[in-house]
């Protein structure tokens, strides 16, 4: 048998072990071929895709790329670790330095090269649907064609190739520096009884604590100053949580003799103990790695599918029309709309209201308070029609800022009272202001100042003071199936000239919601879904990593009279806890983050993220039977 034939029978007599690792790194390449096929598309490089969607790939293809080398590196590490043995012994049998070390790049070699020749094919086979799903999603006039560039395959293979031999040299520094007993006993080295600390098992409560504290609270306007600080928080709180936490729940858990000696239970939880603290780093990892898989899926998810929910609490009404700085041409204007709808056989209904500009004389400097805009709460209520909102009433001599988002915590105008005054006119008037009205009823426009919505008899008395220079006008239309009727748009932004009126319409917004969030998911999904796998992969791993000696534990358990039937339950569900006890933190974790995303949307966020973990639990599931089966096996197998 030559060198390389002993390398190869390694390699396919310790298939089963590289089992998970082979099929996500070939998922990896899989992926990444599919981005590169893209990136490199005739399309695409002419120019024919919009070069904001290829950039998007490309950070994609980056992110794939750096998580991929995170992974092929713990993966090479955890198998090393787990053959420290049988290198232990080779080296005891006369083999030199030298050739262990060839051994061990010839084998990671041949993964590296069934990886990547199987991802490649998968690619190709996979790139038809990946351009079609592509083509549907971001609504593309024509589906890109099947095209693979020789350009795609020769990165794919030469990024990963590159990668895994550089891995692989890496982790011969740690062989490198072992010494024979070492690697003989790594695996017989003795457990040290687990231990916990309260002070740390209170700290790593705290943590999760704050960090799902400011999730809950957060609003569009503190995000990206909490996000950093909620990450740190709720990795520390995890990571505490499985060293710390979960030992003195276990202790707890003894101390219940009804429960903890019933069955095989007390085998179980005594093991669990050890595993536990053993796998607490990994089990952080994996929470975290599952964590962001929900998140980002589901983030992404809801944007996608709720994209008209939040275009129509954006933009209440379908269309609107606003003067701007002289109003004489705004009836004229109106008219062209108005025709236009008809002759797209439109059915639609309409408001025209007159805003009145107004002023804090009080607050001089106060961008905000030099540009107020006075509506009254009929005109109020009967946008509100338009729209499908509720009405409001006011308390007499009040009046009501209302937000120009739906978006939670943006508030500029604040207090107890507001003095009002009209241009060219000596008289100010200083109101209680009632609460917020957080729900606009008007279209977004640069034209409009910040608006208070008063009480009928109020804005009659500021009427009579305004001069018609202060008079602005807005019309608002309603119509349904509006995210259908593009041609209407289309007419109207080559009839109206916008110079004295601005026109805003919900269906421009909605198409570029659309194309954004149909890229991201896009883009994510693949990426999540690879993180998901890597995350259950590294479960593999640690299960392997430890079959030996869990073999002999259960070998020990039969002499001590427990049947087969008792030991596959307590295999069971130890893999089980290791398995789901990291997929409901995680899912904890992720529930407090569509919170955080429910406080900046619009519509609710609780189907489409309660679909998605539904999803990664029946995958889970799926994983777990498979897991628990070979793991079962394989301890039968050894005993």
């Amino acid at each position: 048998m030559t060198f390389r034939q002993f390398a190869l029978h390694n390699v396919r007599r310790n298939f089963s072990r590289y089992a998970a690792y082979f099929l996500s790194s070939t998922f990896a390449v899989t992926v990444f071929f599919m981005y590169a096929a893209f990136i490199f598309h005739p399309d695409v490089v002419n120019g024919t895709i919009r070069p904001s969607v290829r950039r998007g790939i490309f950070a994609a293809e980056v992110i794939v790329f750096l998580f991929s080398v995170f992974f092929i590196f713990y993966s090479t590490s955890s198998f090393l670790k787990l053959r420290k043995k049988d290198f232990g012994l080779l080296t005891l049998l006369g083999i030199t330095r030298g050739q262990l070390n060839k051994l061990i790049v010839i084998e990671n070699s041949i993964i590296a090269l069934l990886s990547i020749a199987t991802g490649m094919v998968f690619g190709a086979l996979l790139t038809k649907i990946f351009f079609m799903m592509f083509s549907v999603m971001l609504d593309l006039p024509s589906p890109l064609s099947y095209y693979i560039a020789w350009k795609a395959v020769a990165t794919t293979a030469i990024v990963f190739l590159v990668t895994f031999e550089a891995i692989t040299i890496m982790t011969l520094i740690t062989i490198r520096s072992s010494q024979i007993i070492d690697l003989l006993m790594s695996a017989k080295k003795p457990k040290k009884p687990p231990v916990y600390s309260l002070w740390l098992s209170m700290l790593a409560v705290i943590c999760l604590a704050i960090g799902y504290y400011l999730a809950y609270t957060s609003n569009i306007m503190q995000m990206m100053k909490r996000v950093l600080p909620i990450l740190l928080l709720v990795i520390i709180g995890t990571y505490f949580l499985y060293t710390q936490s979960s030992i003195g729940l276990l202790r707890y858990y003894k101390k219940q003799k009804h429960s903890y000696y019933r069955g095989t239970n007390l085998i179980t939880a005594a093991e669990l103990t050890y595993k536990l603290k053993d796998n607490a780093r990994i089990l952080s990892m994996v929470t975290i790695l599952t964590a962001v898989t929900f998140t980002s899926t589901g983030v992404l998810a809801n944007l996608y599918f709720g994209k008209k929910a939040e275009a129509e609490a954006r933009f209440p009404h379908a269309i609107a029309l606003i003067s701007k700085k002289e109003p004489k041409a705004f009836e004229n204007k109106l008219q062209i709309l108005k025709n236009a709808l008809h002759d797209e056989h439109i059915s639609f209904t309409s408001h025209k209201a007159a805003f009145i500009r107004a002023y804090n004389p009080k607050k001089p400097n106060d961008h905000v308070m030099q540009h107020l805009v006075l509506m009254r709460v009929t005109d109020y209520n009967r946008f509100a029609d338009l729209a499908g909102q509720p009405h409001i009433s006011l308390p007499a001599n009040t009046a009501a800022y209302m937000q120009p988002t739906p978006d939670q915590g943006y508030e500029p105008i604040k207090g107890k009272q507001i003095a009002i005054a009209i241009k060219n006119s000596n008289e100010t008037m200083v109101v209680p202001l009632a609460k917020s009205i957080p729900q606009p009823v008007i279209n977004p426009s640069g034209v409009i100042g910040y608006m208070l919505v008063v009480p009928d008899h109020l804005y009659d008395k500021f009427h009579r003071l305004a001069a018609e220079e202060t008079i602005q006008y807005y019309a608002g239309i309603s119509y349904k199936n509006w995210e259908v009727k593009t041609s209407v748009i289309k007419k109207l932004n080559r009839l109206i000239q916008k110079d004295d009126v601005d026109l805003t319409n919900r269906l421009e917004f909605f198409n570029r919601m659309k194309q954004v969030f149909s890229l991201m998911l896009f883009i994510g999904f693949f990426v999540s879904v690879l993180f998901f796998l890597a995350a259950d992969s590294i479960l593999y791993f640690k299960l392997y990593n430890d079959l030996e000696q869990d073999s002999k534990q259960y070998e020990a358990l039969s002499k001590l009279g427990l049947t087969w039937k008792e030991m596959k339950q307590i295999a069971a569900k130890q893999v089980g806890i290791l398995f789901f006890i990291p997929f409901v933190v995680a899912t904890v974790h992720a529930g407090f983050a569509f919170k955080m995303l429910q406080n900046m949307v619009s519509g609710s966020v609780v189907k489409t993220s309660a679909l998605v973990i539904i999803i990664f639990f029946v995958v889970q599931l799926g994983y777990y039977f498979l897991i628990r089966s070979l793991y079962t096996k394989k301890v039968e197998q050894v005993m």
